[in-house]
């Protein structure tokens, strides 16, 4: 009786086992977020987030506001598995080190970390308050072996070039790196060398009132990622009133013609939009930061199973600004955000 017994039963226990492994793979299949993500980041706000994907870790790095009480503490290396929660994972410079009288002691503006020959480069955009408190910045790069191993920078002696937001993009191949930057509302290009520290050739201004005519507006922030054999470029232009419309165009390489995406503008946001309430304590009532709703730094950087998204700053007027993250669609050239500026994210891992 207790084997006919076991007998009936073996197939609704094997089924009982499929539906409990099947509903466990389900349960890891989503990866949710709530925007804007602040849990594990700089209390006190951070902005201009570089995101990338590696060892099935998420990495960050960003424009990090000085404690009041403590000072600066950065420029920190953060980690998470799933987006929604991060942890300092590394302080990238010792700053108690750099020389007083060091171009780049202070700033820490919109860094990134780029891989290069198997080689890490963090880029940074800084100045030294002391001597030059109202200069422009200065586009600064430290290499290391590998992520987390000490950060030797490159150019102590100057800056590669001066701008307000920098950053590197291969071109062709691992021979061919570039800087690309902001200054004077205008975007400049030119080759770099990664050894010397220094310009292999004279810049150009790539994006400009020339190439964009009726759409030249203040440009701001311009990030570049290479997804196949086409490069994409976000940058932000701000337009009278606080209001910033965010804007997406392609090419085939960094100094050829940029194409305009005719979904554009991705994202408009609004002075309306922000928030105005502080969320930590400060020293005194006047002890915060000016407004950093009216400019915003976008990224498109590539996640797990090849899914790729955009990290902003998000929308504050007088509050902290933290990381919000949306998945996009690339069809075309043509840049889709299906849930833009939802608090709700999620994404399937299994598409």
């Amino acid at each position: 009786m207790n084997k006919r017994l076991i007998t009936l039963l073996r197939p609704l226990l094997v089924l009982s086992i499929f539906l409990a492994c099947d509903t466990k793979q389900k349960s890891v299949s989503e990866l949710k977020w709530v925007n804007p993500i602040s849990n594990g980041i700089n209390k006190y706000g951070m902005k201009d987030f570089f995101i990338f994907y590696e060892d099935e870790t998420f990495y960050l790095v960003g424009t990090e506001y000085a404690d009041p009480f403590k000072g600066y503490l950065g420029p920190n290396l953060y980690k998470s598995d799933n987006l929604s929660s991060w942890s300092t994972d590394f302080k990238l410079i010792n700053t108690n080190l750099i020389p007083e009288n060091a171009w780049y002691k202070d700033g820490w503006f919109a860094p990134e970390i780029v891989k290069i020959k198997n080689k890490y480069y963090f880029t940074f955009n800084n100045r030294n308050n002391a001597e030059n408190p109202y200069q422009k910045l200065g586009f600064g790069i430290a290499v290391s072996d590998s992520l987390k191993g000490e950060y030797d920078i490159i150019n102590k002696n100057a800056p590669i070039v001066l701008s307000n937001h920098g950053s590197l993009v291969v071109g062709e191949n691992e021979d061919e790196v570039f800087v690309v930057y902001e200054m004077d509302s205008r975007f400049y290009i030119a080759e770099v060398d990664l050894e010397q520290g220094n310009l292999k050739s004279k810049p150009i201004e790539f994006l400009g009132p020339e190439t964009l005519q009726d759409n030249f507006k203040y440009l701001d922030a311009p990030q570049i990622t290479k997804i196949g054999d086409t490069y994409h470029l976000m940058f932000s232009q701000f337009y009278g009133g606080y209001v910033v419309k965010i804007y997406h165009m392609t090419a085939k390489h960094p100094t050829e013609t940029w194409h305009w995406d005719t979904n554009n503008p991705i994202y408009t946001f609004l002075e309306e939009e922000a928030d105005e309430v502080v969320k930590n304590k400060y020293p005194t009532p006047h002890g915060y930061a000016p407004p950093t709703q009216v400019v915003f730094s976008n990224q498109l950087f590539k996640g797990e199973f090849g899914q790729y998204f955009i990290a902003y700053h998000s929308s504050e007027k007088y509050s902290e600004p933290y990381l919000c993250v949306e998945p996009v669609s690339i069809e075309n050239e043509k840049l889709l955000i299906p849930t833009a500026k939802d608090i709700q994210q999620k994404i399937s891992l299994n598409d």
